[in-house]
């Protein structure tokens, strides 16, 4: 019970507010369901009972009130009167469950573009630590099994909890007897099973969730390096890698679904052999069958109603123990997003929409850095300045901090030592602001499966979109020619990846949008590193084009590449220097 009620705690006001509604139509909907097997006691009794009219004064004045005089008029009227309570609540039952659904839903796309968001916006490093496999999986399939196999089981075993009260109440005041063999039958029958089975459904719902997302990161990293694959012949082993974990996944289900129909069988077997011992028991002690008939018919209407209650209640309570262990691990991953609103307007009441100044200078002074897991410092106190409109290279061994320092400088980390300034302002204190004046060029550009058009003005609404501005900067990045001679031009797709494209081609594009927002500084982190050499000077010759236009931080292996540039910053074990070109 504990573990159902946990699902709740991450639920907002509002939505508990709907939460109390639902429950008050679930009692409705309980004693429609009791009322209504209970109306056919009455019925049958008329049924059987030709002089139920004089028998029965309050009952024949009710029926004379309706123009009811006779025996078989009062089973018609009777009995259409019941055919329209049962249309009643079957409406009301499908408005119930439609409600229900609709809660279930709406909560699951909240969430899921919640999650999206929260994971999007979490710092770089817990990327860095963290495997996209488990991300996909926890923003697809975290708020379905929270809301539609969590939520709204939570919610159906209320459901059928109340109904099963409600006939046994019903049974109760009919005939106490049988009342109390129910529920001596199916309390101890329920609370048996759900015992039984608890750890091997926790068990196995442990293992799904596990081998959920390991089967997911087989799929990313086989499809996303589907060239490399190919070339070295590892589609063997990717295939067994993922047949494995969707294997381990497979068998989890394949135990829980076969442990979830057991209970059915059960309770139908002692459901049928309880009736019937029941009506072997008072023929048995001497009462009359045809006394029996009115409550033998409801009883086993009752037990239609009630075996399939006391399935879906065990059931219910299974899938939520089955899909708890995924709800567990993203606990803490929603409760962060329970205040999500007022997280928003935090944020967006510490950002800024607008650029910092930059008119003279970045400076670094006493930089320091060293990740969480580490105890060495990648760097330490480094201190060095970069006039504005200046093309500075980066330099170093592998290992000696270069990328690190890019990142502290794109605000992906914080320093743990020192700071970035810019004319004397702290980057880290509006960092926002500062990436307004930024743009990046990684090794590897990553391209959507678009056009070229929408891949340079990466984000932004068709509607929004520049067309001047696009085809400035395919003349900037020298694509201006190849684009024209493409059929659609611009509005060419590329592939998924940029399949269709060369590498040069795709740096290209990646210069272009990094060109498109008219950045004050370009980063270049091993721009062309993986280009062939004469790609690579077509490259670096666009690139000196903006020299003096704009400040350009290059970071490359080959010295080559920054033949040009005004000076190099040398990372090295012990720090970092600068040093004139020469």
């Amino acid at each position: 019970m504990k573990s159902l009620l946990k699902v709740f705690t991450i639920l907002n006001a509002k939505q508990k507010k709907i939460c109390f509604l639902l429950i008050i139509l679930m009692f409705i909907g309980a004693a429609f369901e009791a009322t209504g097997i209970g109306a056919l006691y009455p019925l049958i009794q008329i049924i059987n009972n030709q002089n139920y009219l004089a028998e029965h004064a309050k009952g024949a004045f009710i029926a004379s009130v309706f123009g009811i005089k006779d025996h078989r008029s009062l089973i018609l009227f009777s009995a259409f009167a019941l055919i329209l309570f049962y249309v009643f609540k079957s409406a009301f039952t499908l408005f119930q469950t439609y409600v229900q659904i609709s809660f279930a839903q709406n909560n699951q796309k909240i969430y899921s573009n919640k999650l999206f968001k929260y994971y999007i916006s979490r710092p770089y490093l817990y990327h860095v630590n963290t495997n996209s496999a488990i991300l996909i999986r926890n923003i697809l399939g975290g708020s379905e099994t929270t809301f539609n196999k969590i939520l709204i089981s939570s919610l159906s075993v209320i459901t059928e909890g109340i109904t099963v009260f409600g006939i046994w109440t019903m049974i109760l005041i009919m005939d106490w007897t049988m009342a109390v063999v129910v529920a001596f039958v199916l309390g101890p029958l329920v609370f048996s099973v759900l015992k039984i089975f608890r750890k091997t459904i926790t068990k196995q719902g442990e293992i799904q969730a596990t081998y959920y997302s390991e089967s997911t990161k087989w799929i990313t990293q086989s499809l996303g390096a589907i060239k490399e694959t190919k070339v070295m012949q590892k589609e063997k082993y990717f295939d067994g890698e993922f047949g494995k974990a969707y294997g381990n996944y497979v068998n989890a289900n394949k135990t829980f679904l076969f442990i979830d129909k057991v209970p059915r069988v059960l309770v139908e077997l002692i459901g049928v052999c309880g009736i019937l011992l029941l009506v072997i028991i008072k023929i048995a002690s001497g009462v009359d069958p045809l006394s029996i008939v009115p409550s033998l018919g409801v009883l086993g209407l009752s037990a239609v109603r009630l075996m399939p209650s006391t399935n879906r209640v065990i059931s219910l309570f299974n899938v939520i123990k089955f899909n708890m262990p995924l709800f567990d691990e993203m606990y803490d991953d929603f409760l962060a997003i329970k205040n999500s609103d007022k997280m928003q307007k935090k944020n967006i009441s510490n950002t800024t929409k607008s650029k910092m100044p930059f008119a003279k200078e970045i400076s670094v002074e006493d930089l320091s850095f060293t990740y969480p897991s580490k105890e060495e410092n990648v760097f330490h106190n480094v201190s060095f300045k970069i006039p504005k409109g200046s093309f500075v290279g980066i330099v170093g061994p592998s290992g000696a901090g270069k990328t690190t320092f890019v990142d502290l400088l794109l605000g992906l980390l914080s320093p743990t030592g020192g700071c970035i300034k810019v004319d004397g302002k702290n980057i880290y204190n509006d960092i926002s602001g500062w990436l307004y004046n930024i743009s990046y060029v990684p090794q590897a550009i990553y391209l959507i499966d678009g056009t070229i058009k929408e891949n340079i003005a990466l984000g932004i609404p068709e509607s929004e979109v520049n067309a001047e501005r696009i085809d400035e900067v395919l003349r900037m990045a020298e694509l201006w020619d190849f684009v024209q001679t493409l059929p659609q031009k611009e509005n060419t797709r590329v592939g998924e990846r940029g399949a269709m494209l060369s590498g040069g081609q795709k740096q290209r594009i990646g210069i272009a949008r990094a060109l498109y927002s008219m950045p004050q500084v370009l980063v270049l982190d091993e721009a062309t590193s993986a280009l062939d050499n004469e790609t690579e000077t077509s490259i670096t010759e666009t690139i000196l084009k903006l020299k003096g236009q704009i400040t350009i931080i290059s970071i490359a292996h080959r010295l080559s590449t920054l033949k040009d540039c005004d000076f190099k910053i040398h990372f090295e074990s012990e720090g970092a220097k600068t040093e004139a070109n020469s």
